[in-house]
């Protein structure tokens, strides 16, 4: 794990300035400087605030209280007291970034002379506008640490779990659950029974979060897939299920699906989260997270990447139809190099803008390149011909 964020003199001067003892500071002198910073720091999948102090990763110590930690402060011996409670980790608020370039003084890092300790060991205290600063190294004891250093992304997992093997996609991804009597996209029990018979072990499905905020599978609020469901208006969990999709199948939860997959241990699902991303995944990883490792997350814009990574998704892939305006979903200078750096399982685009150049970009990075909705059995061979990795599609046939 590399500890230091900015090698180099500043952090040779932020050591100096730790062998100083106590005496010969005073609270408010200036011992380091803030820099401005990419870097994203996660506890247990929630990020936390962060400052690069002279080249290492601080938080707020009182922000700790929402991270499963109790904080006290006792102004008689002047002593802030962190334990680890195990509690909900909740979160706060996250500022703005600056939008500086890495590395760019912001302000100065103060001498203090309060005593931090966690649980009941002594640590590195700091003063920055006013608040106690902690080294994010100083939590190591409490769990497993992980830099990414070309994500910019610190992790600290209080509970760490084996991480996944890598995947891979197959030639073909079932989508929506696929087709089953002619109806698509349905999302039910039939549908992944039938793909599963055909021999398909990866399969897409869609997500959405019900009234109640619980995973249900389900392309969107429309009485076009039953007309028990309200054009638009959300459904609760127990409402949903009560339904017939097109009339005829199973509706699918979380719960149900998690059933499905116990039951099919050789099956991996690829996430289409149709709101609210963030909140569905990290309710599958609170719910079932012995089977995080089963599930692919989809994610719809750059920034998503680190907290889905930090949930513990290891495999992951960045589909393009969300992103910003046609540009952006072409613009393979940005999208590759964010791809190959992350090692992501693939990137997903619609087939419509897989042109040559596209298609070669992506070989030339040895990046996997996924296309959606192909049926035609004819034209996936075509694309698979061209260099495309795999398609996403309704047939189960093939």
């Amino acid at each position: 794990m590399r500890t230091c964020i900015k090698r180099g003199i500043f952090c040779l001067l932020l050591l100096a300035v730790l062998t100083l003892s106590a005496s010969a500071l005073r609270p408010g002198d200036a011992v380091g400087t803030v820099l401005a910073t990419d870097i994203r720091a996660f506890i247990d999948g929630v990020e936390i605030p962060a400052y690069n102090i002279d080249g290492h990763l601080g938080v707020v110590a009182e922000d700790l209280s929402a991270y499963g930690f109790a904080v006290e402060y006792t102004d008689e011996t002047r002593t802030l007291s962190l334990s680890r409670t195990g509690g909900e980790t909740r979160g706060v608020a996250i500022p703005p970034s600056s939008g500086l370039p890495s590395g760019t003084p912001l302000m100065q890092v103060l001498y203090s002379d309060i005593k931090v300790y966690l649980d009941g060991r002594q640590v590195d205290g700091y003063n920055i506008n006013g608040q106690t600063i902690v080294l994010f190294s100083a939590l190591d004891v409490y769990g497993t640490r992980t830099y990414l250093a070309g994500a910019a992304l610190s992790m600290l997992e209080t509970a760490p779990t084996a991480p996944a093997a890598l995947l891979s996609l197959p030639q073909r991804v079932v989508h929506g659950g696929g087709e089953l009597d002619g109806f698509a996209g349905s999302n039910s029990l039939e549908a992944i029974d039938a793909a599963y018979a055909a021999g398909h072990r990866t399969l897409e499905i869609d997500f959405l979060l019900s009234a109640d905020g619980y995973p249900v599978c389900l392309h969107d609020w429309s009485s076009y897939y039953a007309g028990e469901i309200p054009d638009g208006a959300a459904m609760t969990r127990d409402e949903f299920l009560k339904v017939k999709i097109y009339g005829r199948y199973t509706p699918l939860d979380l719960d149900r699906l998690a059933a499905w997959l116990l039951e099919h241990g050789d099956v991996t699902v690829v996430t289409d989260v149709k709101d609210d991303n963030l909140g569905a995944l990290r309710a599958i990883a609170k719910a079932y997270p012995a089977l995080k490792n089963r599930f692919i997350p989809q994610i719809y814009a750059y920034g998503e990447y680190a907290p889905v990574r930090a949930m513990g998704y290891t495999n992951i892939i960045l589909t393009l139809y969300r992103l910003g305006e046609y540009k952006d979903k072409i613009n393979t200078a940005r999208i590759v190099p964010f791809a190959a750096s992350r090692g992501l399982v693939a990137v997903t685009a619609d087939v419509t803008i897989a042109n040559a150049d596209f298609i070669a970009a992506f070989n030339a990075a040895g990046v996997p390149l996924a296309v959606h909705t192909v049926n035609d059995p004819k034209k996936q061979e075509a694309l698979f011909a061209a260099g495309v990795t795999a398609v996403y599609t309704d047939n189960i046939s093939e």
